[in-house]
């Protein structure tokens, strides 16, 4: 994929991923309506959340690193039955790694004496960056999986250090700006149409089916990112005439 906009970028894949996108917006829409019959703890909801994501990652990184079209990733998926479970522990693991400087930074605070509100604030508007500094830096893992290329944390490491301020810079708009515009347009409608926090009735629905439409936009923007943050790292491909070499030919 050519190095174009971002938002268009992510408008081309997110539209020609369109299958995948209302699967997504279907599982977030059937989390939410299970949500008010059954309590869901929050580590299940966490864990869930992961799983849909990454549901719509996969379709985005492939667009960016494969010649594949949509419809043939189910079948990549059925002959790589690994790669679903490896994609969520490394996501989880770098959520972890986002998030150890604000549990850290709330617990100082606290035990200092600043009133939880206000270290709870600290340590969130902390996790929004060391949560696109942890992605930066080892995020090339996800594409990683993809490419069936080293996944392991050193290797990915040494990737993002070559790309951190390409990957960063762009992971500020679809963690960051995309967030703030999710939080403003949930805000806005929600105002619009009237709609309590526990109410359970269709407009609520709407609303969360919105955030869904949303939120599959950014995870297409951040794999696109993070796909192409890999791609940057990757040594580049050594002449024809010492590939030859090199095989003996």
């Amino acid at each position: 994929m050519l190095e174009d906009n971002i938002w268009v970028a992510s408008f081309d894949v997110y539209t020609r991923n369109w299958k995948w996108v209302v699967g997504y917006i279907c599982l977030a829409g059937g989390l939410a309506l299970l949500e008010r019959f059954i309590h869901i703890n929050s580590g299940a909801s966490i864990f869930i959340g992961v799983m849909m994501s990454t549901f719509l990652a996969i379709p985005a990184h492939i667009a960016v690193l494969t010649q594949l079209d949509p419809d043939q990733v189910s079948g990549w998926l059925k002959e790589r039955p690994k790669a679903f479970s490896s994609f969520v522990r490394r996501c989880l693991l770098l959520g972890l790694l986002g998030a150890i400087a604000p549990l850290v930074i709330a617990i100082t605070m606290v035990i200092g004496g600043v009133r939880p509100s206000f270290a709870m604030l600290a340590a969130l508007l902390v996790w929004v960056f060391s949560g696109i500094a942890a992605f930066a830096k080892w995020g090339t893992m996800l594409p990683a999986v993809i490419a069936d290329d080293d996944q392991t944390l050193a290797v990915a490491g040494q990737r993002g250090s070559k790309v951190f301020g390409y990957a960063f810079s762009r992971l500020l708009i679809s963690f960051g700006l995309v967030t703030v515009l999710f939080i403003a347009i949930l805000m806005l409608l929600s105002s619009l149409l009237g709609i309590d926090q526990k109410d359970s009735g269709p407009a609520s629905l709407m609303l969360t089916v919105a955030g869904a439409i949303i939120g599959a936009y950014q995870i297409v923007m951040t794999s696109i990112v993070l796909s192409r943050s890999y791609l940057r790292a990757r040594p580049p491909a050594p002449p024809a005439r010492r590939m030859a070499f090199a095989f003996g030919k």
